[in-house]
């Protein structure tokens, strides 16, 4: 039941970052699509996160940090990787919000997209290990 909770609210997350897409509304200006293309990226890193937390769920977890007491991956190391994700994206916010160009929406995407594909490529190797 808590796994459930965790993974809805990681994906209502990811869900409201992109809630203002307007595609047909107006023409769109460069700074405006690499806003959209950044929320696309933050999109992609939650759905990341979540399915690695998915795929690490009661299994043996090799980093410390994220372990629980017996080792295993639970709900302390889950609320630590969704507080570093929450940390990020609020930096990334903070910045753009006070800059907002092209160049820094498309630096941040490169650096989102980037780290889901490896946070992706984990996740992916953690559903072959066994529990």
């Amino acid at each position: 039941m808590l796994m459930r909770k965790l993974l809805l609210l990681i994906g209502i997350c990811g869900a409201l970052q992109a809630q203002e897409l307007r595609l047909l509304e107006k023409p769109v200006d460069k700074p405006t699509a690499y806003r959209n293309l950044w929320r696309a990226s933050v999109t992609s890193l939650a759905v990341a996160n979540a399915l690695d937390v998915h795929s690490s769920w009661g299994k043996h977890e090799l980093n410390s940090t994220l372990a629980g007491p017996n080792g295993n991956f639970g709900k302390q190391g889950a609320l630590l990787k969704l507080g570093f994700q929450g940390g990020l994206l609020g930096i990334e916010y903070l910045i753009t919000r006070g800059h907002p160009s092209g160049k820094v929406y498309r630096a941040f995407s490169i650096i989102n997209f980037g780290a889901a594909g490896a946070i992706g490529a984990v996740a992916a190797h953690n559903y072959t290990v066994p529990r």
